[in-house]
């Protein structure tokens, strides 16, 4: 049974790598795009309005642009946040997965339940070290 999560794993562990395929998008464009506002925000600050409609638009109110760019700073940090999250979640499963292969059951359900309860999976285990100290 216990050999049968593996597939699972390897599914679950792909669709990962296809979500941060799509996070890393929305970083380079979030970054990008912020760029480019306070790029704009700093050309409208000093009198220079780089848009057919800029002068209209932030003459009065140049914080606008600034705002925009904000957001896309604070759309860019999610975005590496959720990145880097599902990277530690896929060695996670890199690794459960092969403790499953090699017939150690328990350790690699208690890597994977770890996530949802915490350091208390590994409560009343005795862990050995390649050299067979416990720990």
């Amino acid at each position: 049974m216990i050999q049968s999560i593996s597939p699972l794993i390897s599914h679950h562990r792909d669709e990962l790598k296809n979500q941060s395929r799509l996070n890393r998008t929305i970083l380079i464009g979030a970054m990008l795009a912020a760029l480019g506002a306070f790029s704009i925000f700093l050309l409208t600050l000093f009198g220079h309005y780089p848009l057919p409609v800029g002068e209209r638009v932030f003459s009065n109110n140049p914080e606008r642009i600034l705002g925009a760019s904000n957001f896309f700073v604070a759309t860019a940090i999610g975005a590496a946040l959720r990145m880097w999250r599902m990277r530690q979640t896929r060695i996670k499963l890199l690794i459960a997965e092969a403790f499953l292969r090699e017939n150690e059951e328990e350790t690699g359900l208690r890597l994977l339940l770890e996530p949802m309860f915490g350091a208390n999976v590994w409560r009343g285990t005795k862990l050995k070290d390649a050299g067979g100290t416990e720990w």
